[in-house]
């Protein structure tokens, strides 16, 4: 493990403070190979921004696992920030965008994130209040055992993944491949005819 600590002579955009401190560690974490964790933080207020960066790539992978159980809620899953999660049976997808956050969790943990999307979607989209309670009632019964489902978790960069016995994993195709986002952002320059 490499660290570097440094004084950044920014402000602090809490307190004003030059007080900013950077502190860079090298990481080896399981399933994600090497990383960079960065933090940023301020020894007057206590001001902290963290973030990961994975520094490796893996073989392309989509992992499924069949959600059949309520032990199935166990199942760890390890989601880079280039993994993209669905779940067909509920319409519901995770993709990566630029400000995506890799986390680690299990089953049941992917679907509190969908049910706090939902709930946000019902204050913002009250017309829509029948289909959204309904795509609830669907994860309560997929954590009780009563309704079967699928999580699908795919990974351009092969970052991510879900443990278990039961899982099902094989590459991703090229068609595949590029069909996923990514995460990253590009910026395609095209010719200009005059």
């Amino acid at each position: 493990m490499t660290e570097h600590e440094m004084p950044i002579s920014t402000p602090c955009p809490v307190c004003g403070k030059k007080t900013l401190r950077y502190k860079a560690t090298e990481l080896n974490i399981p399933h994600f190979g090497k990383c960079l964790e960065t933090l940023i933080y301020c020894t007057s207020c206590g001001f902290k921004h963290a973030d990961l960066m994975i520094l490796e790539t893996h073989e392309p992978t989509r992992y499924e696992l069949k959600i059949e159980t309520e032990k199935d809620m166990n199942a760890r899953v390890i989601r880079s920030t280039s993994g993209t999660i669905t779940i067909p049976e509920l319409g519901a997808k995770l993709e990566p965008g630029p400000y995506s956050e890799a986390f680690i969790t299990n089953v049941e943990g992917v679907l509190n994130r969908f049910v706090n999307v939902l709930l946000q979607l019902l204050h913002t989209y009250p017309s829509k209040k029948e289909a959204i309670l309904d795509t609830m009632r669907k994860i309560g019964y997929i954590r009780h055992g009563r309704l079967n489902a699928t999580m699908i978790l795919e990974d351009p960069f092969g970052n991510s993944a879900i443990i278990s016995e039961k899982v099902r994993k094989r590459a991703l195709s090229k068609e595949e491949i590029k069909n996923l986002k990514t995460g990253e952002l590009t910026i395609e320059l095209r010719e200009i005819n005059e």
